[in-house]
């Protein structure tokens, strides 16, 4: 019998990595799921990966994966640059419910839904700010205010580093999520990262728990100076 998302979701989470997420947590995460899939087959296109295992391993599990590498301070205020459909940043605030986090997208559509999910589960400590990373960086109500900024298959770092910058409070930590081989943007980057400000950091990279086959995931942490 295929494992159910929920099943795969607390092995991974829980099993591999010791998150501790408890039973309402995996509960609003197969809802979660059930109305990703429902709003992108009759809404909006907001994913190609729509099975059960590719949902839990390539979108939460994925998500989730920042957590093995940083703890977040509580409270801490985090904001999820192209969001998309609310990845990272509405799963880390399933597991991490004091978070106070803010999703971006240049797509409004995809906001109503994050909102649809946040209103569905439940969830507060939740704004959306319709506006591209680069156009909302001269926004003097939003630069220099988080303590966590994330992008996940947003650009690639050379492009990336510098949306993330102005976000970031003094002290706080961007978060790139990257595929396994990303040497050469890493090498490209650093001269960036020192220019803005950020130290570069490479926690060793991860396979994600519950794939089919071996799923690459490399965390890179940028820590803007005080």
């Amino acid at each position: 019998m295929d494992e159910s998302l929920t099943e795969i979701v607390r092995r991974g989470a829980n099993g591999a990595w010791g998150l501790g997420l408890s039973e309402e947590q995996c509960a609003q995460l197969a809802r979660y799921a059930d109305l990703l899939v429902e709003w992108n087959a009759t809404r909006m296109n907001l994913t190609r990966l729509t099975s059960p295992r590719d949902v839990a391993v390539k979108h939460f599990l994925d998500s989730l994966a920042l957590l093995t590498t940083l703890t977040p301070p509580p409270g801490a205020r985090v904001l999820d640059v192209g969001t998309g459909a609310g990845l990272p940043g509405l799963v880390l605030l399933i597991v991490r419910p004091d978070l106070r986090v803010t999703l971006m997208d240049g797509t409004a559509k995809k906001l109503q839904f994050c909102r649809a999910v946040a209103d569905d589960l439940g969830l507060v400590n939740v704004e959306t700010v319709h506006a591209r990373a680069e156009e909302a960086a001269r926004r003097v109500d939003l630069t220099g205010r988080f303590d966590l900024v994330t992008a996940r298959a947003v650009a690639p770092l050379e492009r990336l580093l510098p949306w993330l910058a102005p976000f970031l409070a003094p002290g706080g930590v961007a978060v790139a999520y990257k595929g396994g081989g990303v040497a050469e943007e890493i090498a490209a980057v650093r001269p960036v990262a020192r220019r803005l400000g950020l130290t570069l950091s490479l926690p060793p990279p991860l396979t994600l728990p519950g794939a089919e086959e071996p799923t690459w995931r490399q965390i890179v942490l940028l820590r803007k100076k005080t």
